[in-house]
């Protein structure tokens, strides 16, 4: 599962397929870091989601603070649960690693998604973010840690979820600190919660903010 089309293929199919259960699912609560992110961004600055799913809850909260919205998501069927759920903003189906952008928007955010990317591609998306903001810009992740350290990351990275086989792994603090900082981001917040949900199990969710330098 190391070739980017594999990984590409095997989630967009993944998705499209329990656009109906995840649909269904209680998502409606935000970490701290969300607010900070927001409260840091320009009023009616310009904002990428990358992985906007159906648009709950993040596409409906950034358009109601005003920002210049733009959803993007692998999944056609998550797109059309979108444009549904929020008419009034703008939704595009696209692969994160298909970004090309360059210094478009005052902050990025990736809740969830980059964990469906395996190093390699990681890395990839990674130098695209950078490219994607604007200098001073904001880059918002969030996604799972480890539950135990010194695990071999790249086993068991296929999982089954909501009875669909997808690729998903965790990353360290220092690989993400890394990855980014060498990119000439800075980051200004983490935060760590342990959540628990039907559909996605008990994860061990790890958010941070990062700034780009000027």
């Amino acid at each position: 599962m190391a070739k980017k089309v594999d990984i590409i293929s095997l989630n967009r199919k993944a998705w499209n397929n329990v656009v109906e259960k995840y649909s269904k699912s209680k998502n409606d609560s935000f970490n701290p870091l969300v607010e900070y992110f927001c409260n840091e961004l320009p009023v009616y600055g310009s904002l990428l989601d990358i992985g906007s799913g159906t648009g709950l809850p993040y596409a409906k909260l950034f358009v109601e603070r005003g920002f210049n919205y733009l959803g993007i998501d692998i999944s056609s069927q998550m797109i059309k649960i979108a444009q549904i759920n929020v008419p009034s903003a703008k939704f595009m189906e696209m692969s994160m690693t298909e970004l090309k952008f360059e210094n478009e928007f005052d902050g990025v955010f990736s809740s969830y998604s980059m964990l469906l990317l395996s190093p390699e591609l990681m890395k990839d998306v990674a130098k695209r973010i950078v490219n994607s903001l604007k200098p001073g810009g904001l880059f918002y992740i969030s996604l799972n840690e480890p539950r135990v350290k010194n695990a071999d990351l790249d086993n068991d990275v296929l999982c089954e979820i909501m009875g669909e086989t997808m690729y998903s792994r965790a990353y360290t603090e220092e690989e993400i600190i890394n990855t980014f900082s060498s990119l000439g981001l800075q980051r200004l917040k983490i935060h760590r919660e342990l959540l628990n949900s039907e559909e996605f199990g008990v994860e061990h969710m790890m958010a941070m903010v990062f700034k780009k330098v000027e």
